[in-house]
């Protein structure tokens, strides 16, 4: 019978050998963040997610919050997700810095998801890299609210497109291994 005609619980067959994923050197103790903003950088942040988790368990990588508890303070909760993490990558495209919300512009927004991710990384000390996309370049730190100015200070990557992409994660990927070496 069909598995959708099934009853009860179904228990999943192991894959074989040849098939598993080399498991990440720490699993379930390093963990990744992406920040972004879906108006400036979804598609290009979902290829990089989508090459990450070929390396890193699927567990490791978190993209979006979405799930945030009714009556929760979502300040609070999104910076127990980004603690509970151990790098932040910082997803920044050409309109990042301008995006607009009903009060002017996002980044001044004490309220704005991606400031506050980045307010929670720089003061837990985690390492926050700035991942630059579509041709971005690096705000100066006259540019932003002060509570995530020292992103300026953070070495960062150029993600192209491709002919460049697969190259440019490549690097990246060397680089996240062995920070979670070091």
């Amino acid at each position: 019978a069909p598995s959708s005609m099934r009853r009860g619980p179904v228990t999943p067959e192991p894959a074989p050998a040849t098939e598993r994923k080399p498991e990440p050197a720490s699993a379930g103790t390093d963990s990744i963040f992406i920040s972004y903003r879906r108006q400036d950088s979804a598609d290009v942040t979902g290829r990089i997610y989508d090459r990450l988790i070929q390396r890193f368990d699927r567990r490791q990588v978190f993209k979006d919050v979405d799930s945030i508890p009714l009556g929760v303070d979502f300040r609070a909760h999104l910076g127990d997700v980004v603690g509970r993490c151990n790098l932040l990558l910082a997803v920044i495209g050409p309109q990042w810095l301008n995006v607009n919300g009903p009060n002017g512009r996002r980044l001044d927004d004490a309220g704005d998801f991606v400031r506050i991710e980045i307010e929670a990384a720089l003061a837990r000390n985690i390492p926050v890299i700035p991942l630059l996309v579509g041709g971005a370049g690096l705000p100066s730190e006259q540019e932003l609210p002060p509570s995530i100015a020292a992103i300026t200070f953070r070495n960062g990557i150029a993600v192209r497109p491709d002919p460049d992409f697969h190259r440019d994660m490549d690097r990246l990927i060397a680089g996240l291994e062995s920070h979670q070496r070091g």
